[in-house]
């Protein structure tokens, strides 16, 4: 490369103008994107809950329906208070209390003997089908949101 070459190139301009334009663009399509799948997912609303203990349904409830069914009385005790089931899961490692409001239609872990920091207790409640599952991981114990339409093959969409 010529002398005169290389100081031209120097003096030239990291972006030209269409180059930062053509950037903008590219950004305002990431984040439009990433407002789509992230901040804006498909939410519905919940059909009911299920609880599982070392990924062994012991309870569920139907919210349409408003019944319930435990199907392992030993580890599974509710007490109704309304439209509040309160729903204690006692493992061998310890217990988790479960309050799920059938008329709101929300789940949440409000007590368990775990850990110290009870990292389940503070996870957010369940609300619609977007909600992530509430897991205890020493106790094996998680809350799943039940909605959705099912696909032929028995998938969720």
């Amino acid at each position: 490369m010529s002398r005169e070459k290389l100081q031209q190139t120097k003096r030239a301009a990291w972006f030209k103008g269409w180059d930062i334009l053509i950037y903008a663009l590219i950004l305002l399509l990431l984040f439009a994107l990433f407002l789509f799948f992230v901040i804006f997912p498909e939410q519905e609303q919940l059909s009911g809950v299920e609880i599982f203990v070392k990924n062994e349904r012991v309870f569920f409830c139907e919210f349409e329906e408003g019944s319930y069914t435990i199907e392992d009385t030993s580890r599974v005790r509710v007490e109704e208070s309304g439209d509040l089931l309160q729903v204690t899961v006692t493992t061998e490692e310890g217990f988790n209390i479960i309050e799920i409001d059938t008329k709101a239609r929300r789940a949440e872990m409000t007590d368990a003997d775990c850990s110290w920091s009870r990292d389940c207790v503070h996870m957010p409640a369940i609300e619609n089908t977007a909600s992530a599952p509430v897991s205890c991981i020493p106790h094996g114990v998680v809350v799943m949101p039940v909605g959705g339409d099912p696909e032929p093959d028995g998938t969720l969409q």
